[in-house]
């Protein structure tokens, strides 16, 4: 599986970790009135409706044979609805120190999974380097001390073990998007995500009756902000990343992600920004250039 990083490719990755970055801050002002398994079917409602509307707008049809719809529910399944519920099950009983090193695992995961299911994708040392100098950027950005606080016991454990199985997911879900080959297409996302909502709001519905009703604006703006751009426009750039490269490339933005959400919640609530997250960047993008040596020269 052979292909060439070009501009637009980067372009691509960095408005994904733009786009997904963005939504902890609007996660936090929804968090004050909404509990996190309504936020998770809403975005996902609101995400999948607005690409609907594109779609039909575009008059762009997605494949609708019984096989495409099962790839829709499973992607829907193992890319939005489950992850969304393990992991935030998962975030009650583990501090969001570990819980961002652990997510800091996603990108170490799809590299083993693509090693093994993709081809051309198969492990080189400045690739495992790369993804590694990476995984330590996120130790510096989180605090090494977190990783004393992981647990082996309780309910630490089980919510440690619930949010790996979500960076599992995650890890499925990549793999199995570039094996089914499916488009980037507004038409494909929209359903997908709509696959996922209807699973989602489904879980909340079981977990408590439904309470969006009578809440401030402000939360129901995050609710929008967060179905239109981290999910909704997210996915479609996701889908086309994936589609144009592969994983193991768009995995790296996991590694982006946190260190833009932490200047993005400094610009935009204040939050302090110390010297740790410029080191932490600069390691980042160190892995980042260490992991595509060999790439680069194969397509050459």
């Amino acid at each position: 599986m052979q292909y060439k990083v070009t501009p637009i490719d980067w372009a691509l990755l960095m408005s994904l970790v733009v786009v997904w970055g963005s939504s902890f801050a609007m996660s936090k002002v929804a968090l004050r009135h909404i509990s996190p398994e309504w936020i998770a079917a809403s975005r996902l409602c609101v995400g999948g409706a607005i690409l609907s509307i594109i779609a039909i707008a575009q008059r762009s049809k997605p494949p609708a044979t019984a096989r495409d719809i099962f790839n829709y529910s499973w992607l829907g399944l193992i890319g939005d609805a489950a992850p969304f519920i393990v992991i935030t099950w998962g975030m009650q009983y583990i501090s969001s120190g570990v819980a961002g090193l652990l997510m800091g695992t996603i990108p170490l995961i799809v590299i083993l999974m693509a090693h093994f299911t993709l081809p051309g994708e198969q492990l080189t040392r400045p690739r495992i380097a790369g993804f590694i100098v990476g995984f330590i950027g996120i130790v510096v950005l989180m605090g090494p001390e977190n990783l004393l606080n992981i647990k082996t016991h309780g309910k630490e454990l089980l919510g440690e073990m619930a949010v790996l199985g979500g960076c599992l997911l995650y890890g499925v879900n990549s793999v199995s998007t570039k094996r089914l080959n499916m488009k980037g297409t507004v038409a494909v996302a929209a359903c997908v995500l709509m696959a996922g909502a209807v699973m989602a709001t489904f879980a909340a519905w079981l977990q408590s009756p439904f309470d969006l009703l009578q809440k401030p604006a402000s939360a129901l703006w995050a609710i929008l902000g967060l179905g239109l751009f981290p999910t909704g426009l997210a996915t479609v750039i996701w889908f086309k990343a994936v589609e144009r490269t592969s994983p193991t490339f768009i995995s790296m933005s996991n590694y982006l992600v946190p260190v833009y959400a932490l200047v993005f919640g400094a610009l935009t609530l204040g939050e302090t920004i110390y010297l740790n997250v410029v080191f932490a960047l600069a390691l980042v993008l160190c892995g980042i250039l260490l992991s595509r040596i060999n790439m680069e020269a194969r397509t050459t």
